[in-house]
């Protein structure tokens, strides 16, 4: 036999029916053990945690910390500040230095120029726009002893040894120059012309044979001569003059305005005149630049007028003489 089951009340009998009232002590009883029973449960229970994965894996990388750009100095870059704290803008810095280093590059160059300019203008003379009827006229007409040319100029030395040096390197190139010592200094001629507008064309012309040319007005004279002597030079200056002016004009390439018949007139007096031999060396000089220039005209031989001015330069440095 099973025990029987306990109570969970008390059981009256009335009128015969029995009715049972449970008893609030037992059902409290009974909760409690119920939620402890719960409690229990609840400690037992199991708690499974998601395995790692790469995917759900979140990783907190700190931010490197920011560069700071260096500050350059320049227009509206940065500021100075005074000692009120006002800030000075730099710009205004680089404005004043550059003014002051611009007037020093100026003055250099001023002065550059300037010294430049002065160099030039020792050896060379500003020329007319054309060459005038009263140029070509003044190796003629000027009086006395006075000679005026229109040379080629090759360049200007202190000592004979350096302007020889010079000389040969352009007779080489199969140009004339004969050297001049006038004061102090030596000068290389190349050539001669009627005016100093033909003697700047003669020199552009000479360059195109590779040597440094400038033109220059110079005036020769003639010391110690006497009144006959200045009649005999007189007519020299004028065969010069002529001759000067036929070579140099054949030689750029253009038309020359000399009168031929009076060129020979004077020519043949000179031959019969009685000379003395500085004056007779002078007349050979313009008689071989006549027989050049003749011979240039049936060969058409460049050459021949060079050799024509090479005589006309020579006649120039006896008459210096």
């Amino acid at each position: 036999m099973g025990k029987p089951e306990q109570s969970k009340g008390v059981t009256i009998k009335i009128n015969g029916e029995e009715k049972v009232f449970a008893d609030k002590k037992i059902e409290s009883q009974e909760a409690a053990s119920k939620e402890q029973e719960q409690e229990q449960t609840d400690e037992s229970f199991e708690w499974i945690l998601p395995e790692d994965s790469n995917e759900s894996k979140i990783v907190l990388v700190p931010t490197p910390p920011k560069k700071k750009m260096p500050k350059l100095i320049g227009f509206g870059t940065g500021s100075l500040k005074s000692s009120d704290k006002r800030p000075i803008k730099t710009f205004m810095i680089a404005v004043i230095c550059a003014v002051f280093f611009g007037s020093i590059l100026g003055l250099i160059a001023v002065k550059t120029i300037t010294k430049e300019k002065a160099e030039v203008s020792s050896v060379e003379t500003p020329i007319p726009t054309e060459a005038t009827v009263e140029d070509k006229k003044a190796a003629v007409t000027e009086p006395g002893n006075q000679l005026k040319t229109f040379l080629v100029q090759g360049g200007v030395f202190s000592s004979e040894d350096a302007a020889r040096q010079i000389q040969k390197k352009i007779i080489e190139k199969q140009v004339p120059a004969e050297i001049f010592k006038l004061e102090e200094s030596y000068y290389l001629f190349l050539g001669s012309a009627e005016s100093l507008a033909a003697s700047k064309e003669l020199a552009l012309f000479l360059k195109s044979y590779d040597v440094d040319v400038y033109w220059k007005e110079i005036n020769f004279e003639a010391a110690g001569t006497s009144q006959e002597d200045e009649k005999t030079l007189d007519k020299m200056k004028a065969v010069y003059a002529s001759l000067a002016e036929t070579s140099a004009t054949k030689l750029r390439g253009k038309a020359g305005t000399v009168n031929g018949e009076t060129l020979k007139k004077n020519m043949d007096e000179l031959k019969v005149g009685k000379l003395s031999p500085a004056f007779s060396k002078m007349n050979d000089d313009l008689t071989a630049a006549a027989k050049s220039i003749d011979e240039y005209e049936t060969s058409k031989n460049e050459e021949k007028l060079f050799q024509a001015q090479e005589s006309l330069l020579n006649f120039l440095l006896n008459y210096q003489k």
